[in-house]
C-alpha cells in the first residue's frame, strides 16, 4: 500500500495531468449528472484550479493520510472507486465507507480523528478541496450546494441500508443487495433498463465491505449464476437476468435452510 504522505508529493506529477484530462471529459466524471465539480470550480475562482484545490490520479492500493490534508478538507471522487479501510488490533480489514464518482468524502467536520484510512480501491482520480475553498464553492456555486447535499443525505440512507445488511442477511443476501447498491450508485438514475454493472474491485474488498469472507463472495456470484439470476460476462461484470428474483433475495426473500 502507497501513501502520497502529503499533497505536495504529487501535485504536479505525470498522474496529476491524467487526472486533469480525465475530468474534462464530463461522462468520465461522477459529477456529470449536475455538472462536473471541476467546471464549477473554473466558475466559482476564475481560475482552471484555484489555490488551495488540487487534482490527483490515484493507484489501487494508494493510500490519502487525513493527517497530511491542509486545512480539513473536503474530496470529490472524480473516477474510480475509493474506500475508508479500518483494521482491528488482530489485523481484520473491513471498508467502512464506499465512495464512487459523484461523492464526497468530508472531513472539515470531522472534531476527531477518521477511523481508517481513504485508500483507492481501483484506480481513481480524486478533486481535494480545502476548506475555505470548498465554503466558498458552496456559497458561490447553487449546482454544487444542490449536489453536496443530496449526496450527504444519500450517504446517510446508504449507511442505514448497509448496517442492516451486516446484521440480519445471509451472505448471499449481502450480495445480493450490494449488487443493487453498485447499480444504483454508478449507473444513471434514468438507466434503470442497463442491467449490466461494472465491479470497479475485487473479491476481497468486497467480502471486506460485505463482512463475508473472500471465498463465501466467490461461492455467493456462482450459486446466483448457476440459479440464472445473474450472469458474469467477465470478471469485474455482472448482468442481472433476473432483477425480480434478485430483489427478492436482497431483501431477505430466499428460503432458508432448516436450522439456519
Amino acid at each position: 500500500m502507497r501513501s502520497l504522505g502529503g499533497l505536495e508529493v504529487c501535485g504536479y506529477s505525470e498522474a496529476s495531468r491524467e487526472a486533469e484530462s480525465a475530468c474534462g471529459l464530463q461522462q468520465s466524471c461522477g459529477f456529470h449528472a449536475q455538472a462536473c465539480i471541476c467546471t464549477e470550480l473554473r466558475s466559482a475562482f476564475g481560475a482552471e484550479l484555484p489555490k488551495g484545490a488540487h487534482r490527483f490520479a490515484l493507484d489501487a492500493g494508494q493510500e490519502i493520510e487525513p493527517v497530511t490534508l491542509p486545512n480539513s478538507p473536503v474530496i470529490g471522487v472524480l473516477t474510480g472507486s475509493v474506500g475508508i479501510v479500518a483494521h482491528l488490533s488482530d489485523g481484520r480489514r473491513t471498508i467502512t465507507g464506499l465512495f464512487f464518482p459523484g461523492d464526497y468524502i468530508n472531513l472539515a467536520s470531522l472534531h476527531r480523528q477518521l477511523n481508517g484510512e481513504i485508500i483507492a480501491l481501483s484506480p481513481s482520480a480524486v478533486q481535494v478541496m480545502e476548506q475555505p475553498v470548498f465554503d466558498r464553492l458552496l456559497r458561490m456555486s447553487n449546482i454544487t450546494r444542490e449536489h453536496f447535499l443530496d449526496q450527504t443525505n444519500s450517504f446517510l440512507f446508504q449507511l442505514l441500508d448497509h448496517s442492516n445488511d451486516l446484521a440480519k442477511k445471509t451472505p448471499i443476501e449481502r450480495i445480493a443487495a450490494f449488487i443493487f447498491e453498485l447499480k444504483n450508485r454508478t449507473l444513471p438514475r434514468r438507466s434503470s433498463q442497463f442491467n449490466t454493472v461494472a465491479i470497479p474491485f475485487g473479491r476481497r474488498d468486497i467480502a471486506d465491505y460485505l463482512g463475508l469472507q473472500p471465498e463465501t463472495v466467490s461461492r455467493g456470484f456462482t450459486t446466483l449464476t448457476h440459479e440464472g439470476v445473474i450472469s458474469l460476462p467477465e470478471a469485474d461484470l455482472v448482468t442481472i437476468e433476473d432483477v425480480h428474483r434478485l430483489r427478492q433475495i436482497a431483501n431477505g426473500g430466499r428460503p432458508r435452510k432448516r436450522g439456519v
